[in-house]
């Protein structure tokens, strides 16, 4: 797929992540993982154990490769057998330091399992709809994971010998998982729909990479068209078929969300910003922002410099 789609995406999200802590467990030993606001996930670096969640009748194993992702940081608990008992995060830490991701140990000296336990965040205030289209659980083997070896071993080398700017390099090498997971989630789901399948089809990916790229182009139904080589009514028929939203409808929510983070990160005039996301007029580009997001871009502004002081 072409990268541009994809990574302007996740820009737009503001996709960050890092790794909390390294577990070296020794059976028997169980850990709940309570909620959490962020995303969470588990790498299993060495040895294998079992996943169990509210709700979920049947546990799943886990072996050494495999990840494990809560999107919306849902409670869960992770244990060497599927039926074992389970301690907070807090009480297995105890006294112990997190300085340097640990390592945390905890068990009674049985079967050895190493964990990296982390993080995604992202903009939840994001109007993108990838992360509506993801689900909120995803397990992906080690054996469908490919070109991610190397990041899971990197990582485990380098909360293992912390050196200096080892947490800045952690925290890229989570950002880089997340990414490849999403990949995996995107080539290997078979109910794939949405963004998610538009980002699996070569034509409607292209059209998102040229909105993405160049919003700021006068783009219409017939010049987007014509950059894929397609007609007007099947290039519509069938961006709308796999977004959910007509390539007009997208591009224009793009360009607001694409406004909002200039008015949050810059201090370009809003005349400035109109014309960067393609609008032809600052009352246009107010009109078009204060129905998309409720405030106009002024008092937009306002609010995000003072949320953020």
């Amino acid at each position: 797929m072409p990268a541009d789609a994809l990574s302007d995406i996740l820009r737009s999200v503001h996709l960050s992540g890092g790794v909390y802590f390294r577990c070296e467990f020794t059976a028997p030993w169980g850990m709940e993982v309570p909620a959490n606001p962020d995303a969470e996930f588990h790498v299993v670096v060495r040895g294998r154990c079992w996943l169990t969640r509210p709700g979920e009748k049947d546990p799943i194993s886990l072996q050494a490769g495999d990840v494990v992702v809560f999107l919306d940081g849902s409670r869960h608990r992770l244990l060497d057998t599927p039926r074992g008992k389970a301690l907070s995060p807090e009480k297995i830490i105890g006294n112990q330091s997190l300085a340097n991701f640990g390592p945390v140990a905890y068990g009674g000296g049985g079967a050895q399992v190493t964990i990296l336990c982390g993080y995604f965040r992202f903009r939840r205030d994001s109007a993108h709809p990838l992360l509506a289209a993801l689900p909120d659980f995803m397990h992906v083997p080690g054996a469908q994971f490919g070109e991610a070896d190397a990041i899971i071993s990197l990582m485990q080398r380098e909360t293992k010998h912390a050196a200096p700017g080892t947490e800045a390099v952690v925290d890229r090498l989570s950002e880089v998982l997340f990414i490849q997971i999403l990949r995996a989630h995107i080539q290997q789901s078979e109910n794939a729909n949405g963004i998610l399948a538009a980002l699996r089809d070569r034509k409607v990916c292209t059209a998102l990479g040229c909105m993405h790229q160049y919003p700021e182009k006068p783009w219409t139904l017939e010049s987007l068209a014509t950059e894929l080589g397609m007609s007007r009514s099947a290039f519509t028929a069938r961006f709308s078929a796999l977004v959910g939203q007509t390539p007009m409808q997208y591009l224009s929510a793009w360009r607001i969300e694409q406004a909002r983070q200039m008015l949050r990160e810059t201090r370009l005039s809003t005349a400035a910003i109109a014309e960067k996301v393609g609008y032809g007029s600052e009352a246009a580009f107010g009109k078009a922002f204060k129905q998309r997001v409720g405030v106009g871009p002024g008092v937009y502004r306002r609010r995000a410099s003072d949320a953020s002081t």
